[in-house]
């Protein structure tokens, strides 16, 4: 079963109380399949069996999987390939960031609440979470539109506004684009808002035969070159095309949206816009309709920390001077 079949959305006190028992914490993670049970015949010794024990000298855990047999004494991290191993954040730390994470918590309260030292940690793992996002929309990407259907495009600069010398913008072109009837969105970084750029971009993410509805930009005037019809909205003179009704204001609310909820207020790197785009496509297509967020997220873990038991097996085989 998956977690997001629960019949009722989990809250925080839920998630608070779970933590509250580390060994039916590790128990939970291991039916919703976001840990690996490895219970069973030793991939070592093949006589003993691996079981769960208490074990405090172990990692920050307390819990490890052991051979019963002392004479091989295998052991193995209950954190083994998942998405936990390596961190040196509890479990139950981990599990209360990941609530506030897909509440959308502010981070100044996230590190009081959790007693998170360094900033650091707490940035890494608010990246790791996007990383999550990332790898999802990557294997499940698909273009939008297609004969039938509208997708408004545009781009838009995010950035601070510098006031001083002409009052320019510093920061990045972003190319977006949305289908009318699907409400699918897609947003991508560009270097420039050249043809060079636009098109290559739009081709990517846009099915041919898709009419594409943009401004007036001179960059798209190729559009129907490429296999697509092209409507026009002249900005400077109406919002709607007085003709054909052509206009782009789902996309524009769009780009408020993104401005107001998708991006942090400050202090975000060219580098990173991309993950935070990605994070806002996820949060709008796997989260905004889910029964309950958190564990649609947890979900999504498990497909790209899927624990692998054949690695685990490879590994512990290897000879103790290896290991």
């Amino acid at each position: 079963m998956s977690c997001s079949q629960s019949s009722e959305a989990m809250i925080y006190n839920d998630v608070y109380r779970l933590t509250f028992d580390l060994s039916a914490l590790v128990d939970w993670l291991t039916t919703h399949g976001v840990i690996g049970d490895f219970a069973g015949a030793c991939p070592r010794c093949g006589s003993g069996e691996l079981t769960k024990k208490k074990d405090s000298s172990y990692g920050r855990d307390g819990l490890v999987w052991r051979c019963r047999v002392k004479t091989c004494g295998q052991k193995v991290s209950i954190r083994e390939g998942s998405w936990f191993s390596g961190s040196h954040l509890t479990l139950a730390q981990v599990m209360k960031h990941l609530y506030y994470w897909v509440y959308k918590t502010l981070s100044h309260v996230i590190q009081r609440e959790l007693r998170i030292g360094s900033k650091h940690t707490l940035v890494d793992w608010n990246m790791f979470c996007r990383e999550i996002c990332m790898t999802v929309i990557e294997a499940d990407s698909s273009q939008i539109g297609g004969p039938g259907t509208t997708v408004e495009i545009d781009e838009s600069k995010f950035g601070k506004r510098k006031y001083n010398r002409g009052k320019r913008v510093e920061g990045v072109w972003v190319l977006g684009g949305i289908e009318r009837e699907s409400r699918q969105v897609f947003l991508t970084t560009l270097t420039d808002r050249s043809a060079d750029t636009l098109l290559p971009a739009i081709e990517k993410h846009v099915a041919k035969g898709t009419t594409i509805i943009t401004d007036c930009w001179k960059a798209y005037s190729k559009l129907g070159q490429l296999g697509y019809k092209r409507l026009t909205v002249n900005h400077s003179e109406h919002f709607k095309d007085p003709e054909t009704g052509a206009h782009t204001n789902t996309i524009e609310s769009t780009w408020r949206a993104v401005k107001n909820c998708g991006l942090p207020s400050s202090g975000t790197q060219k580098a990173l816009y991309d993950s935070y785009f990605v994070e806002y496509i996820f949060r709008r297509k796997y989260l905004s309709g889910a029964h309950d967020k958190y564990l649609a997220f947890l979900d999504t873990v498990k497909r790209v920390y899927k624990p692998n038991l054949q690695r685990v097996e490879e590994r512990v085989r290897k000879p103790l001077a290896e290991l």
